[in-house]
């Protein structure tokens, strides 16, 4: 019987070392079906991420207007159509054409930036201009190429990473999905219990509930406060800016609500170009804009976000920065927008890990 078990042990041990080299030497083509088999599922998983976005709208309609769901997904749906068509006939246009606009301005900046430098040194009269205006040509003669690369890149982002016609046709099939989850959430939710439960048995079944629940208490909360705070962080950036008279105000408004959701370094990302641009049209804008997002920052930290957001996260400071720091690094601005809530939930279980540690010293 021994004998056997190890014959046995032995066969499997040589079938996984076989699939296992089969699986290097054609690693390209299993790359290639996951990443169909990705393709295929994204409107899915586009689906579930609007379910759960959409589903505490859903949640109160019901609850405080006692509607029905089917109802309360038509309003819901007519809201977030009307807010999408809105969106694309006037604000995405001009987003648009603003970026067209920087991109194709960029050799007049560096001509401006030049003669700023030599003007430095005129008045300093200890370089020589004319070394100085060599330096300035030599690495300012580049930006007209880089200005076009960067008009052509912008084609080649829309034509290829991010296909529009493609994107369109998976994000309505995605809300199509997302409709019959929000109806029949209850029957997913059980379905989803049962397998846990078949294949990892109740204990990870429950472990797994309640990482659940911590993750949607500290993620879902943060978030769905977070970007209320970031929209109306954006709308008075570019009002403000607008009546400042700064050019792109538009622009400027939705970079700042979004990088708003980058704790700490977000707002500094978001305020540099809109001064840099600025000091390009107006020194006195540039101030003036940064003076008054600075303080619509003020504003934010001591009045919106600990109304909207609150302390779900529990975080410190210096493991908050250190959490956008490495998920930056990794990540990059989705790692950076991530990383604090993903920080705060593992915060969570290890606190817990501690303290029954070392409760059970005493």
């Amino acid at each position: 019987m021994k004998d056997r078990k190890i014959n046995f042990n032995l066969v499997l041990t040589l079938i996984i070392t076989y699939v296992f080299i089969k699986f290097i030497d054609n690693y390209k083509y299993f790359f290639n079906i996951v990443k169909l088999l990705f393709s295929l599922l994204t409107p899915f998983i586009i689906a579930f991420i609007l379910a759960y976005i959409f589903s505490p709208i859903v949640n109160y309609l019901e609850t405080k207007l006692k509607l029905k769901r089917i109802y309360s997904l038509f309003i819901t749906y007519g809201i977030l159509i009307f807010i999408i068509i809105s969106f694309i006939f006037f604000t995405a246009p001009a987003i648009v054409s603003s970026l067209a606009d920087i991109v194709s301005q960029i050799p007049i900046y560096a001509k401006q930036t030049q003669y700023f430098f030599i003007e430095i040194g005129d008045q300093l009269k200890s370089v020589d201009p004319k070394t100085l205006k060599e330096i300035g040509d030599k690495v300012f003669s580049a930006m007209p190429e880089i200005s076009n690369l960067l008009i052509g890149y912008l084609g080649d982002i829309f034509t290829t990473t991010f296909s529009i016609s493609k994107f369109i046709v998976q994000f309505i099939f995605a809300f199509i999905i997302c409709f019959y989850i929000i109806l029949e959430k209850e029957s997913f939710i059980s379905f989803y219990k049962k397998t846990l439960h078949v294949f990892l048995g109740e204990k990870n079944t429950l472990f797994i509930l309640e990482l659940g629940n911590n993750i949607n208490d500290s993620i879902g909360k943060y978030f769905s406060g977070k970007i209320l705070d970031s929209f109306i962080v954006g709308v008075i950036s570019g009002i403000g800016l607008y009546l400042i008279g700064s050019p792109y105000a538009l622009l400027f408004g939705t970079l700042i609500g979004f990088m708003n959701m980058i704790p700490y370094f977000g707002p500094v990302i978001g305020m540099t170009p809109v001064v840099i641009i600025n000091l390009f049209y107006n020194p006195s804008i540039a101030l003036f804009s940064l003076v008054y997002l600075i303080l619509v920052q003020q504003i934010e930290i001591v009045f919106i976000e600990p109304k909207i957001v609150g302390g779900q996260l529990g975080l410190s400071p210096f493991f908050t920065i250190l959490a956008v720091t490495v998920g930056g690094g990794f990540f990059g601005i989705p790692g950076m927008i991530l990383s604090a809530p993903l920080m705060g939930v593992l915060k969570i279980y290890l606190v817990n890990f501690i303290n029954h540690k070392y409760s059970s010293t005493l």
